[in-house]
């Protein structure tokens, strides 16, 4: 073990110059390296990046989004800094909170071994900086010896098309699983509900687009997922502070248009009725873009029940009923080719 490992940050971006400012303005305090992935920027983010010295700047040259792909290309660059690293895996709209360096969990981090890997928990922020909630999160960072080929063994999870784990799994057999209680990690990309509506639709549609890579997707599942997770959650009574910057450095404008124009292509080269089954359809954006169709019916169906029953959908007739729903269509996708 080292006694300082280097502090590698990894993190794709593609048009986030709502936040990326301040993403790298507070990765700047504690990282050592930032490694970004652009995906095509248009609205400055390069720019952006550029301006920050710990930064280095990649390109991710595919015009859709993979996400193996570019945390592949992302751990390249990580893996060509010498000695040990602890790899965090964060998007550009996701920040340590302030006073990250007085808790339990980030002396834990800093002291760590080889092949341990840290869970955190999200905490998730809505609208105004004061509604927000802890869900569960997944593996953000992981302690890498130099003998760790840290690519090889990212490669070797699996491949899926949107969410993958941000930093590679070694040795399952080998490995320590850690959670950190007391660090959660701050997520802002659900502030504003145009943007988060648009990425989520987004995510749906690239994992039809991706299938088989995401074979287990499912149109209803994908509806109760991210319908879930952009809801309102109860005001906490205090402020969620961010790690060296102001809630003033995030830009809430914007709705994410690159989310609409790659659905927009998607639509163009596969069609619309391949997506039929998907819950999107009366998004104000996407008809905004030219995007006017109308699924069949059996389908507006579908959509409409989808919609009535997300509030109680944890009941448990509903997830028998939503079961049966996935079957049906599972038997229709097969007989269809």
């Amino acid at each position: 073990m080292s006694a300082n490992p280097t502090i590698v940050v990894i993190t794709p971006v593609r048009n986030e110059a709502w936040v990326l400012e301040a993403f790298l303005t507070s990765c700047s305090l504690w990282a050592d390296h930032i490694i970004i992935a652009d995906q095509h920027s248009d609205d400055g983010s390069r720019e952006i990046a550029q301006r920050f010295p710990k930064v280095r700047l990649i390109d991710n040259p595919n015009p859709e989004w993979v996400e193996y792909e570019v945390r592949t290309l992302l751990l390249q660059e990580a893996a060509a800094i010498e000695g040990d690293k602890i790899i965090f895996g964060l998007d550009a709209d996701e920040f340590l909170p302030e006073g990250y360096e007085r808790t339990q969990g980030w002396q834990r981090i800093m002291g760590s071994k080889e092949s341990e890997i840290f869970y955190f928990r999200w905490e998730n922020c809505y609208g105004d900086f004061e509604h927000h909630e802890n869900v569960a999160g997944a593996e953000w960072a992981a302690h890498f010896g130099p003998e760790i080929d840290v690519v090889a063994e990212y490669r070797a999870r699996g491949r899926n098309a949107v969410h993958c784990s941000r930093v590679p799994c070694v040795y399952e057999h080998q490995a320590s699983y850690i959670p950190i209680e007391d660090l959660p990690i701050i997520h802002l990309g659900n502030l504003n509900r145009a943007r988060v509506r648009n990425k989520y639709d987004f995510y749906s549609v690239v994992n039809i687009d991706k299938q088989p890579l995401a074979s287990k997707a499912s149109p209803i599942s994908l509806y109760r997922e991210y319908t879930y997770i952009i809801r309102h959650s109860t005001p906490r009574g205090e402020s969620v502070q961010l790690a060296g910057v102001g809630h003033e450095m995030v830009k809430m404008s914007g709705i994410g248009q690159h989310y609409i124009d790659e659905m927009v292509a998607i639509f163009r080269r596969e069609g619309c009725y391949r997506f039929r089954h998907l819950c999107i359809w009366d998004n104000p954006d996407l008809r905004a873009a030219g995007i006017n169709y109308r699924p069949p019916l059996a389908d507006r169906v579908l959509h409409a029940y989808l919609r009535c029953t997300q509030p109680v959908f944890r009941w448990r007739v509903i997830r028998l009923i939503d079961k049966g729903l996935r079957y049906l269509l599972r038997r229709q996708q097969r007989r269809q080719g």
